[in-house]
């Protein structure tokens, strides 16, 4: 009765592993496209950390602009606006069917991408991914950054000439350079809700806060410890995980089968066999 069960879970413990499905995408968690944001769709074969970083070395590269300058970041930063439109992205079943599943029962956006080189490979990333993206790229090019936190919302700051200038790749304010100076807005979120598209963002208090200063986080940090290292083992679990009940099963078959024992036999006259009786 155990064999077919321990064959069964194999089975089904494997089956995920076929299956290329985002089971945690939804309206809310990744809308379509809204057509408002910037957004190339010709960038979505950038799924590369390396194909990214040279698209951004090329495009400043092209436009004359000094490594280390406000301009430099700014286009490094459209790059990434233009790479990715919001919504999160999630690791699918096929990828990692573990934090799938828990993130569809728990919730706490266990699935959702916290690796760079992960974030790349969709078109869609949420506040947080861009940002881990755009750090990714500030640190191949040794600038120094940090986050940003607000109540619902995730951005960062980049120190350029000792000064700490505020950017958001994910909801693209109409900013000024000289405003983006943390000097300027203060830490202060009221201060930059004014450079937000209202008509996008009818929820800046919400995001925003209201009245409140801002988080900064440790600089240069690689953001999501604990998510990166969850989804690490996850995704190796999640690969291997089928090969317990089998393992299981064959341990069973060696224990129980025992050595085997066998009695020799005489032949006697009339032709019976018999068995030998040892001493």
């Amino acid at each position: 009765m155990l064999k077919p069960l321990l064959i069964s879970a194999a089975v089904l413990l494997f089956i995920p592993n076929l299956i290329n499905s985002d089971i945690n995408a939804t309206e809310y968690s990744t809308p379509a496209f809204d057509q408002k944001e910037k957004f190339d769709l010709a960038l979505s074969s950038l799924n590369t950390l390396d194909k990214l970083d040279a698209y951004i070395t090329k495009s400043t590269t092209q436009k004359a602009l000094v490594p280390g300058t406000v301009k430099y970041v700014e286009e490094l930063k459209n790059c990434i606006s233009n790479r990715f439109y919001h919504g999160f992205s999630h690791l699918s079943l096929n990828e990692d069917w573990i934090a799938a599943a828990s993130e569809k029962i728990i919730g706490y956006g266990l699935s959702c991408n916290v690796a760079p080189e992960e974030i790349v490979k969709h078109p869609n990333a949420a506040c947080s991914q861009q940002c881990i993206v755009m750090m990714e790229m500030l640190r191949r090019r040794n600038i120094d950054y940090r986050s940003v936190g607000f109540p619902h919302h995730y951005a960062l700051e980049v120190k350029l000439n000792n000064n700490w200038y505020y950017f958001d790749p994910n909801m693209e304010p109409n900013i000024p350079n000289a405003e983006r100076l943390e000097a300027n807005w203060k830490g202060n979120a009221d201060n930059l809700k004014k450079y937000y598209d209202t008509s996008r963002f009818k929820d800046l208090d919400y995001k925003f806060g209201t009245g409140q200063q801002v988080t900064f986080g440790p600089v240069n940090e690689r953001p999501a410890k604990k998510a990166r290292l969850f989804q690490a083992s996850t995704k190796y679990a999640s690969k291997i995980l089928w090969c317990v009940p089998l393992l299981i099963l064959l341990y069973r078959r060696r224990k129980f089968a025992g050595p085997k024992f066998y009695v020799p036999v005489i032949k006697l006259n009339s032709g019976k066999l018999q068995p030998l009786m040892l001493a």
